[in-house]
């Protein structure tokens, strides 16, 4: 299926804390992100990133049915992801969305909750406290997580009076003693998370390593409508091989419902489908840059597009290649490698790699133009300075379109 490569793996490692009920039976587990399997705390950097390295290990590496089995997986989602139903490749019948108390209860929000809940997902309130203004979440609500150690016995008790008008189910968390769990339980609340039944465990895998670029490339076509094709995505992702394991584990997976044996990356593309796939490349484009996401998303961007762009100006022929070759520039910055030895270890003509690092022939000499200019470096020839400052600013306008859309 894919010649001559080499997948490079690493490890990925999640948490989770069971959640269970007044017969101590074990009713869902909450998925935590946890940066490697000697972690005892999140410590996380951006929790977009987080929420994105925690669904792409559940589903491209430990799998989902590894991790929960046949319980629900209670996973906390930022705000970002909240407001984008459409953009998280998980199904409805195995994750509770956690909203967090940070995510800005407003009517945006409400609006995409009701979203969420029409295509069949649960929805739980964590850190929750009730206010009158809250009603109308309460009642979209499957749950509702009181922090009995946040609360107190005295608030934990207030807080399940003012809620007992709801439909939604009450999970003490944080419950840390047989007091506290004796307590919550004379309140009749039947749902108990914490210390005293189990720390989180941490649950690790290998996981292949894919490329950020082959997953910027990617990205690129499929918002790429107009020129969209099957082709050009088998191209794509069957240069890497990291990728296509991930897609067919993915396929191969519970949530799918796949019996069909997939023996082709053109098949397995056309069975995701390019809605799906857009999805999956935008969780792992999320979790694969935790951190730098933004900046350096946009670096990479505004620079293959102004390549791209000036290319383009210029009359130049196959500008796709400047796009490329502006995104490939900057691996170096993504891996911390040379970059001569990054882009030694892809399938790419050497006049190619050399245009990159030693900026030779039209291509290394656009990226000259392109690097100076966004260093701020003076420009010459004033042509270049028209021509440079015109697609700067096409280029700056595309890359935030292109953000918007992830």
């Amino acid at each position: 299926m894919v010649d001559n490569m080499v997948a490079v793996h690493s490890s990925v490692a999640l948490a989770r804390q069971p959640i269970v009920d007044h017969r101590l039976a074990v009713k869902g587990y909450e998925l935590l992100y946890r940066k490697n399997a000697m972690a005892v705390q999140a410590d996380m950097v951006d929790d977009v990133s987080a929420t994105a390295q925690v669904i792409s290990a559940s589903l491209f590496d430990i799998g989902m049915e590894n991790v929960v089995g046949t319980n629900k997986a209670f996973i906390n989602f930022p705000r970002a992801y909240l407001l984008s139903p459409s953009g998280v490749p998980i199904h409805s019948e195995n994750v509770v969305i956690e909203v967090l108390e940070g995510a800005g209860f407003d009517a945006a929000l409400l609006a995409s909750l009701r979203r969420w809940t029409k295509a069949g997902y649960s929805i739980a309130l964590d850190d929750f406290t009730f206010h009158s203004k809250m009603t109308p979440f309460v009642e979209l609500a499957d749950y509702i997580k009181l922090d009995i150690r946040d609360l107190g016995h005295d608030g934990f008790l207030k807080q399940v009076e003012a809620l007992r008008g709801f439909d939604a189910k009450i999970i003490a968390e944080k419950v840390e003693t047989w007091e506290d769990y004796q307590f919550c339980r004379l309140l009749g609340v039947g749902y108990f998370q914490g210390y005293f039944f189990e720390k989180p465990e941490i649950v690790t895998s290998k996981a292949a390593k894919v490329n950020n670029m082959t997953l910027l490339q990617l990205m690129s076509s499929l918002l790429s409508v107009s020129t969209l094709s099957v082709d050009e995505l088998e191209r794509i992702v069957s240069q890497d091989a990291g990728l296509v394991h991930k897609l067919l584990r993915y396929l191969n997976s519970p949530v799918t419902g796949l019996v069909a044996s997939v023996d082709s990356v053109r098949l397995a593309i056309m069975l995701i489908g390019a809605d799906k796939l857009k999805a999956l490349t935008n969780l792992l484009l999320m979790s694969e840059m935790v951190g730098d996401r933004d900046v350096l998303l946009e670096h990479i961007m505004v620079r293959a597009k102004h390549a791209e762009l000036l290319a383009q100006c210029r009359g130049y022929d196959n500008q796709d290649k400047y796009f490329l070759a502006g995104m490939l520039s900057m691996m170096d910055i993504c891996t911390g490698m040379p970059l001569d030895e990054v882009l030694g270890e892809l399938p790419l003509p050497s006049e190619f790699i050399n245009a990159i690092v030693h900026r030779s022939g039209r291509v290394g000499s656009t990226l000259s133009l392109v690097e100076h200019y966004s260093n701020g470096q003076v420009m010459t020839t004033p042509q270049d300075v028209s021509d440079l400052k015109k697609t700067y600013l096409e280029a700056i306008k595309w890359t935030d379109e292109f953000l918007s859309a992830l």
